[in-house]
């Protein structure tokens, strides 16, 4: 026999044995991963991979401060926006009566400024001063006074009233509305377009009117802004004060208008969850004719001036130029210090005892004028 060939050793034949291992190891390869896989079963592999994080959120976008003023009457920051529009009309100085029978008033918290005084006889009377705030309802109007002439006549306002005092002599309106030049709306004279009767009150406690009406018919006459006063200085709250005992505590202020007991005394009441005073008259809380609401003040300014008579029927005569002392309420506490006018049309400015002007808290301020001799309780 021949010898037996070994086709193992040449190159053909190993390159066919070696596809046919790989053939082999593939074919086991798939039955590997179809027992894994449940069979014939369609699902699909269950991935290993680890899942990847959520992203973090994005820090949210610093608001941009929206750009403000404060308003030149009460200090209220207001935006530039409605700022502009505001500019475009001036102060009105309301008289409001505040006779027993013309109570309770409205609009009062709505003024940013508010005068009170004695007219006469022991009566008060007040001058509000509306700018920022439209007030829907103004009662209950009355007659002009000379001081409250010459205190409306520093804010450049529009002076409004009903009627006013006319008899010659020094308590005479008239020749103080020539010398200061006063715009005036007289609804004695103008009727409606000033105000309106009630015709369910008694006259002349019945005359009602709204700060629409009243900017309408002055801008009718060309009486526009924007206002010239000068600003007194304001500062943001500090409730803080009130705790302080390196302050004068002040959490209650009695303004004695007519005496202990009478219709008119006022009491003032610190309120330390809105670090404002709230206004109490006659022994119970004033509030407002329409919404019900008592009426506050941020701060209370006192202000103690020389009274005399006129000479003529009971109308009295104001020093509101010059100087002399004076107590600002605000935040709890009390300053004590001085006033000073050194001119007709020029600013009342307040003083602590150090003679750095006070910064007056922003909002409504109240200023109870008082003969100097007087003594109000803190």
């Amino acid at each position: 026999m021949g010898a037996v060939t070994n086709n193992f050793s040449k190159p053909r034949v190993r390159l066919a044995m070696a596809a046919l291992g790989v053939i082999v190891v593939a074919s086991v390869a798939v039955a590997a991963l179809v027992l894994s896989t449940g069979g014939g079963s369609s699902s699909p592999p269950e991935s290993t991979a680890s899942a990847s994080p959520s992203a973090s959120p994005s820090p949210s976008p610093t608001p941009t401060p929206v750009p403000v003023g404060a308003s030149p009457v009460d200090g209220t920051l207001i935006e530039l926006g409605e700022l502009a529009r505001l500019q475009q009309r001036l102060p009105l100085a309301v008289m409001i009566e505040n006779d027993p029978n013309a109570r309770p008033q409205s609009g009062l918290n709505k003024a940013d400024l508010v005068y009170e005084a004695i007219a006469e006889g022991g009566v008060t009377r007040f001058m509000a001063v509306f700018w920022r705030n439209e007030a829907e309802r103004i009662e209950f109007l009355r007659s002009a006074r000379v001081y409250y002439i010459e205190w409306a006549s520093e804010l450049g306002a529009v002076y409004v009233h009903w009627g006013q005092a006319e008899e010659p002599g020094p308590g005479d309106v008239w020749p103080v509305f020539a010398r200061l030049g006063t715009r005036t709306l007289n609804g004695f004279f103008s009727g409606e377009e000033v105000g309106y009767r009630n015709p369910d009150r008694y006259a002349p406690h019945n005359v009602y009117t709204n700060s629409g009406l009243l900017w309408s018919t002055a801008q009718a006459r060309g009486f526009v802004g924007p206002p010239t006063l000068v600003p007194w200085v304001f500062k943001d709250d500090n409730a803080e004060r009130a705790n302080d005992p390196t302050f004068r505590s002040a959490r209650v202020i009695d303004v004695p208008f007519g005496g202990a007991g009478s219709p008119y005394a006022v009491t003032w009441y610190y309120d330390p969850a809105t670090n404002s005073y709230q206004r109490s008259m006659a022994g119970t809380p004033h509030t407002d004719g329409t919404t019900g609401e008592i009426l506050t003040a941020r701060n209370v300014a006192v202000q103690y001036v020389t009274f005399r008579p006129s000479g003529v029927k009971s109308l009295n005569i104001v020093e509101t130029v010059g100087s002399g002392r004076a107590v600002i309420f605000q935040d709890g506490i009390a300053i004590e210090g001085s006033w000073r006018k050194d001119g007709d049309n020029l600013r009342t400015r307040f003083y602590d005892a150090a003679g750095n002007e006070i910064s007056f808290n922003r909002g409504r301020t109240w200023l109870e004028v008082v003969p100097s001799e007087w003594a109000v309780g803190y």
